[in-house]
């Protein structure tokens, strides 16, 4: 009941191994209590043997390999069982010849499976069952012996098969001879089965290379069948023959030893005479062909095609086409494309798209790996189009891949060899719309490869068709966009350079590689406009602060330098425009290297920063330079910005600096303060917005007053000239100050400028300062306060001007006179002063002046007469005829007032 559980089970492991262990251990004789038993276990024998055949025929194997192990070593331990059974009884005849030929099916069962140790111990049986019918001779009918020498035969074939198996070469050559001896009663599947047995010993020896062996007994197992009579062998047994002249034919065309060739090419005519054009005949014409010394190359290709236009395109066949044609490859490429165009034609035919894909990936690796012509690549994209027209879109992305990666070799192959057109046909037929969904990226690559060949060939009409047919993804990758910007540089198409530029910038994050790798592109043609443009992208994209290892300064450096080259030149050409573009991008640079030198400053701390005192020196003296160069034909506003970041530039000087040094600094600082405040003034005074007008004023006093500051602490260091020159500069940026002030309405502070100016000890100034309270129409409280400091000061000078000041004091006193009569009346004191210590020198007091305020004070007095003030009209006539005392008309006026006083009636 297990066996048929077991032989139905996949892996019936543990009963098999019992049955194997019966067998090792069946004894050799079961004494005298098997005799008793003997048509039981005969009946136990026969039953197991029947149960087995039943169970081989219900699993109906095609082929032998398909026995479950369990029912041949099951039928092994029957045959055992029947053989015991047999030694132990009646022996007849029949009996023996019965159990001969269960012995001879048990253990051609065992060979099959390859289970050696059954084998041998059914076929030792099978001997002693030999011997005895030798010795029961003359009880055997004429069938009998018949049948007995067939299956001696039978047996010597499986006892060399077995010898075989064991590797006892010495006993397979013995037995084979015993067989070959009994050949005249091998009947037909006796000698089949030899002949099977033999092959199968040849194609071995022939996979282990030992040709010689090999044809040996292929030779004998093909001889085996044709002593039968060719036309007396079954369809299988004609198949092996094909089977076993081929593996013949192949054994001596790898033995080439003498006489081989010859034999092999006897024995393909003879295959070919009766079989024709079968695919077996084909193939072993091309291995005959390679064999021979002088490879027949039109002969093989005709072979081959004949091979594609009779077999069956199974896949099997297709894979043994494509091999002889990579074999025709290595030694006729061109012979081999034209092969394989055929077997794509019959695909095509067939409809076989399934093999299509291999076809061409298997021609565009033929066609990459030799040197080709215009030609073949037209030819390969013919045939790459008619697969597209009966297929469409059906190549994979992995032969895609494949595809991709045979035509990009040869494409950098080209490039490198400077095969500039030759690349670029391989990138067209890489673009081919085959290849459409090979991915963005694959495509991406190809096309810029396009691009650089072009560019390699300075066709920038090419470069920029191609450009145009990418897609927008594509277009915009940065590396594109690189590529199309040295097709603009070279092209001189500044617009496209701009927009690539751009691009360029906009999609890059932290590696700003390619915006370099522009500005060098354009720095080799000796475009200093795209060079520039490049530069300042790097500086706005990162804010002027590029990601390391760049140097900000020289970055910057190289910039300006760039900058004030093309600004020399627009100067020189003359254009108004550019110029002032030109000018921007040098005051934002500057501004931009200033704001990052007060960040690293800031953040630097203990810490170095790359704000040396070279990079210092070189920006300082550079913007002075430049805003000095320019101050009379920039706007002010830039002169400004400049100045401004110079200043910057050396407020960062290190502490330690020499004094030379800091010296040096100083008066270069002054003079940016100065040329500031001239700036300031012009920016403020030109500007109609009154917020705008007061922050120019604002920061103008900044200016004057660290102008002032440096040159207190640094004056009496410096040499006369240098000190006048610097006090000169000071009192017109205090007449500036003077003017922010009344502007500004800080009518307190207008005191202490007046105190400041007398270090400048300059009428002139004093003088501005004058015109400029007068002008602005402040307060009359400031306005007197302010008018007589001015004055007072003035007056003190070696080089006064008595007639300016005396102008200056007759509109004071007519203020005054008008708003409040008590300072009125101290002006008169003070101008008759003035007047006195004038009449001293050689410079007297303006007579029209004193005649003027001798006058207007005594008209003053005539009006307090009126209102009934006698005293005041005697104080105030007292004092008119004080100063017209000094009037140059000879005492004139002086009567005159006097005379008409007189007149005058006071109460008593």
């Amino acid at each position: 009941m297990q066996l048929p559980i077991a032989a139905a089970s996949e892996s019936p492991v543990s009963l098999t191994q019992e049955i194997e262990k019966c067998i090792s251990a069946f004894p050799g004789s079961l004494g005298s209590a098997a005799a008793l038993r003997c048509e039981e276990i005969d009946t136990i024998g026969t039953a197991l043997w029947n149960l087995c055949t039943r169970l081989r025929r219900d699993k109906n194997p095609v082929e032998p390999g398909n026995t479950p192990s369990i029912l041949v070593v099951a039928r092994v331990f029957a045959f055992l069982l029947l053989n015991c059974a047999h030694d132990h009884g009646k022996v007849t005849v029949g009996n023996s010849l019965r159990l001969m030929r269960i012995g001879i099916k048990a253990a051609k069962g065992c060979l099959e499976e390859k289970q050696v140790d059954p084998a041998q111990k059914v076929l030792e049986k099978f001997g002693k069952q030999e011997e005895a019918l030798k010795k029961a001779q003359v009880e055997l009918t004429p069938e009998d012996v018949e049948e007995c020498e067939r299956l001696n035969a039978e047996y010597f074939v499986l006892r060399t098969a077995l010898a075989w198996y064991k590797k006892q070469f010495d006993i397979v050559e013995y037995l084979y001879n015993n067989s070959k001896i009994s050949k005249q009663t091998l009947d037909q599947n006796t000698a089949e089965h030899l002949a099977d047995v033999l092959y199968e010993m040849g194609k071995e020896l022939l996979l282990s290379h030992q040709y010689s062996l090999a044809a040996k007994w292929l030779d004998r197992a093909h001889n085996t069948l044709v002593e039968r009579g060719i036309d007396n062998l079954s369809m299988d047994a004609s198949e092996l023959r094909i089977s076993i002249i081929q593996s013949y034919v192949t054994a001596q065309l790898r033995a080439k030893e003498e006489g081989d060739l010859e034999k092999a090419q006897n024995l393909i005519d003879t295959l070919y005479n009766e079989f024709g054009d079968k695919l077996v005949v084909l193939l072993l014409k091309l291995d005959l062909l390679t064999a021979r010394g002088n490879f027949d190359h039109s002969a093989y290709f005709e072979i081959i095609h004949q091979i594609i236009r009779t077999v069956i395109l199974s896949d099997d066949n297709f894979k043994l086409i494509l091999f002889h044609i990579r074999k025709l490859n290595e030694l006729r490429p061109d012979m081999a494309c034209q092969a394989l165009d055929g077997l794509f034609k019959r695909t095509i035919q067939e409809g076989k798209q399934h093999f299509i894909e291999r076809v061409i990936i298997t021609r565009l690796w033929m066609t990459t790996s030799q040197e080709t012509d215009q030609e073949s690549i037209v030819a390969l994209e013919k045939l790459l189009s008619t697969a597209v027209e009966n297929f469409g879109d059906f190549v994979s992305l992995s032969a895609m891949l494949a595809a991709h990666t045979l035509l990009w070799k040869r494409i950098e192959s080209s490039y490198v060899q400077c095969r500039y057109e030759t690349a670029e046909k391989w990138c067209r037929l890489a673009l081919h719309p085959i290849f459409k969904k090979s991915g963005d990226l694959n495509l991406a690559r190809i096309s810029r490869k396009l691009l650089l060949c072009a560019l390699a060939r300075s066709d920038f009409g090419s470069a920029k068709d191609t450009y145009g047919r990418m897609p927008d993804s594509t277009r915009n990758e940065p590396t594109t966009r690189f590529l199309m910007y040295k097709v603009a540089v070279r092209s001189q198409s500044s617009e496209l350079a701009s927009e690539c530029l751009q691009s360029i910038s906009n999609h890059l994050s932290s590696d700003p590689t390619l915006l370099y790798a522009c500005c060098l592109d354009a720095m080799s043609n000796e475009d200093k406009v795209l060079t520039l443009a490049g530069l300042q992208h790097v500086l706005d994209k990162y804010n002027y602060n590029p990601p390391q290892p760049v140097y900000l300064p020289s970055l910057l450096r190289i910039t300006i330098k760039l900058t004030h080259a093309l600004l020399e030149e627009s100067h020189v050409q003359q254009h108004l425009e550019q110029n002032l573009i030109l000018v921007e991008k040098l005051c934002k640079l500057y501004e931009g290297a200033a704001s990052m030198l007060q960040k690293s400053r800031a953040t630097a701390q203990n810490h170095e920063t790359s704000w040396v005192v070279l990079e210092l020196d070189w920006f300082s003296k550079t913007s002075y330079n430049t805003a000095i160069k320019y101050i009379s034909s920039w706007p002010p506003y830039n002169s400004l910005r400049m100045l401004t970041c110079c200043i910057i530039f050396i407020d960062h000087y290190p502490l330690d600096i020499s004094a030379q040094i800091s010296d040096d600094l100083s008066l270069r600082k002054m003079f940016c303060e100065f040329s500031a405040g001239t700036a300031l003034v012009a920016l403020a005074r030109g500007e109609d917005n009154i917020e705008k007008q007061l922050q120019y004023y604002l920061t103008l006093r900044k200016h004057v007053c660290s102008f002032d500051r440096i040159l207190q602490e640094k004056l009496e260091k410096m040499e006369d000239d240098a000190a006048q020159d610097l006090l000169q500069k000071l009192s017109v940026l205090l007449a500036f100050d003077f003017e922010a002030g009344c502007k500004l309405k800080a009518w307190d502070g207008l005191g202490e400028t007046i105190l400041r100016a007398d270090i400048c000890k300059s009428m002139h100034l004093y003088e501005l300062m004058a015109n400029c309270i007068l002008s602005c129409q402040p307060p009359t409280s400031v306005l007197i306060t302010t008018l007589k400091k001015i004055v007072n000061e003035a007056w003190s000078l070696e080089e006064m001007d008595s007639i300016k000041l005396a102008k200056y004091m007759r509109c004071l006193f007519h203020v005054a006179i008008s708003d409040n009569a008590d300072v009125a009346e101290r002006l008169l004191d003070q101008i008759y002063g003035h007047a006195k210590e004038a009449s001293e020198t050689e410079q007297p007091y303006p007579t029209e002046e004193l005649d003027w305020i001798a006058s207007k004070a005594f008209n003053h007095a005539i009006d307090l007469y009126c209102n009934g003030d006698d005293e005041g009209c005697k104080n105030w006539a007292a004092k008119a005829f004080n100063v017209a005392h000094y009037c140059s008309d000879e005492g004139a006026l002086e009567r005159l007032l006097q005379n008409k006083f007189m007149a005058l009636k006071f109460d008593a």
